[in-house]
């Protein structure tokens, strides 16, 4: 079996799709003659039968992606590489993606907003969120990262319970209806969180046993890391929020599910059953019953499996 130097050193190579996207994002560019006469001679079959997509052709694309995206229900953790000059679409999905740009970079467009990424850039988009990303030059290699939403919550409990912009994004996203966004980590220099996040995805090619915990640990130390440097971290607006103290509301009523009612809670932390529902509402866009059905819920289901 290869290492990993020899895997990233592979990936360099474009692959036959990024070759057959290559030549099209070049002709497209030279005329709009020479494109018309390329796309005439093209082998619609051999496109249907290799999966690949082009705007002239065939004018909608898959524009929404289910879990079941990931070929492997048993997976919670999936990679794949960001294949070069692919055309720019519209799409969202039901899932966590994680944007990581091992070299040059790329144009990350979400909700209408263009965001330039660099190398050792991570983007993490939430699910439900209309984005495009292209990355058009030989140079640039860019990973997806894929975390199921299903799953999220047992994966990774414990870990986003401080008053953190990593841990209001996925918190708020768990135990809300509102749309978020997406939250950008900068840090090209912090070598430790690259080579964990580089061993994830060589975990993830190389597909040895035991190779899924692997990379449910490896994510998990992963965020650790992230967590250790928040000033890095670039949140989207819809994250902004005036109470932090939430996030310590909402762990508590996952801490004490079984018998925490909204009295308590708000004896807890010195408010009003009033203001304490109110509060809860404007921070997460569900209410205190919701929220704590989900959890109790979410709990019975784990004891079924």
């Amino acid at each position: 079996m290869y290492g990993m130097d020899e895997f990233f050193e592979s990936v360099k190579e474009l692959n036959e799709e990024e070759l057959f996207y290559k030549e099209y994002y070049r002709i497209k560019k030279e005329s709009p003659e020479k494109l018309g006469e390329y796309l005439e001679m093209l082998d619609r079959e051999m496109m249907q039968e290799k999966g690949l997509w082009l705007p002239e052709i065939r004018q909608t694309s898959a524009s929404y992606f289910t879990e079941y995206f990931v070929e492997d229900i048993r997976k919670n953790v999936e990679i794949s590489i960001h294949n070069r000059y692919t055309p720019l679409f519209l799409h969202k999905h039901a899932f966590f993606e994680m944007v990581y740009v091992y070299s040059g970079q790329c144009e990350n467009t979400i909700d209408g907003n263009k965001i330039v990424m660099n190398k050792g850039d991570i983007c993490i988009i939430a699910p439900d969120v209309n984005h495009t990303m292209g990355v058009f030059d030989d140079d640039s290699i860019v990973f997806n990262i894929i975390i199921r939403r299903s799953t999220f919550r047992e994966i990774f409990e414990g870990i986003f319970i401080d008053d953190t912009a990593l841990s209001l994004f996925f918190n708020r996203i768990l135990y809300s209806n509102t749309t978020n966004s997406h939250i950008l980590f900068v840090s090209e220099d912090y070598e430790s969180l690259h080579s964990i996040i580089k061993f994830l995805i060589w975990e993830g090619s190389k597909k040895e046993k035991y190779y899924k915990p692997a990379m449910e640990n490896l994510l998990r130390t992963a965020f650790c890391l992230m967590l250790r440097r928040q000033e890095c971290m670039v949140v989207s607006s819809s994250l902004t929020t005036e109470d932090p103290e939430i996030l310590h509301i909402l762990r508590y009523i996952q801490d004490n599910y079984k018998t925490v009612n909204l009295n308590d809670l708000s004896d807890k932390f010195k408010y009003s059953p009033d203001y304490m529902g109110k509060l809860i509402k404007k921070n997460t866009g569900t209410t205190f019953i919701k929220i704590l059905r989900d959890i109790k819920f979410k709990k019975a289901c784990n004891m079924l499996l």
